[in-house]
């Protein structure tokens, strides 16, 4: 059983291009809940848009299913599931049949993949995501607890995102953390079950 990757593609054209994308969403839509037509079963394999593309996947890892698909202004967002990490030789595909550009952001926690390609946060803005885990199972000192416990609680155990450092910092401006990077950060964070996780580029 694989760990899941969540996956979201913003394919656009530089030019706008309306009628383009209108044929890629409409293309991809097919997919999303493709019937096999020898066997009636019901996919969302994105292997089953390569297929119809003639494209052999014998060596091609495109283990990724189409969760969701949207015509925008701009763009067309498709969202994948993908096995263990992103899939970005089919996406690449799938541009160049239609001559489009994308960037994508891409989560998979159990393994530590936070990936955002879009460097200038047009279609996709978060660079750093946070995981607040419950500190009643951490082992602090009274001391410790008296000071932050109750406070880092109300933070909640909930997942937080980020469009920037300094939106980072401004949640334990409180604190009193003087950091000048995430992993200094981290350092001071560890202790109370908190990592802040940062974006690669790739």
């Amino acid at each position: 059983m694989p760990n899941w990757c969540c996956n979201s593609i913003a394919f656009y054209r530089e030019d706008g291009g309306n009628a383009v994308l209108e044929a890629f969403y409409a293309d991809i839509q097919k997919y999303q809940d493709y019937k096999d037509p020898e066997t009636g079963r019901v996919s969302d394999w994105i292997g089953h848009w390569l297929h119809s593309n003639r494209v052999n996947t014998d060596n091609l890892y495109c283990r990724g299913f189409i969760v969701n698909c949207e015509l925008n202004t701009d763009h067309v967002r498709v969202d994948m599931d993908t096995a263990w990490s992103p899939l970005p030789e089919v996406w690449d595909m799938m541009a160049e049949k239609y001559e489009l550009a994308y960037v994508y952001i891409a989560e998979e926690p159990g393994c530590e993949v936070y990936v955002n390609t879009d460097y200038t946060g047009k279609f996709f803005s978060t660079q750093y995501m946070m995981n607040c885990f419950d500190v009643d199972y951490l082992e602090l000192d009274d001391a410790t607890m008296f000071e932050y416990g109750k406070r880092l609680r109300e933070i909640g155990s909930d997942t937080m995102y980020f469009d920037s450092f300094e939106d980072v910092l401004e949640t334990f401006e409180d604190f009193g953390f003087k950091v000048d990077d995430v992993d200094s950060l981290n350092e001071r964070l560890s202790v109370f079950g908190i990592k802040v996780y940062e974006y690669s580029g790739e």
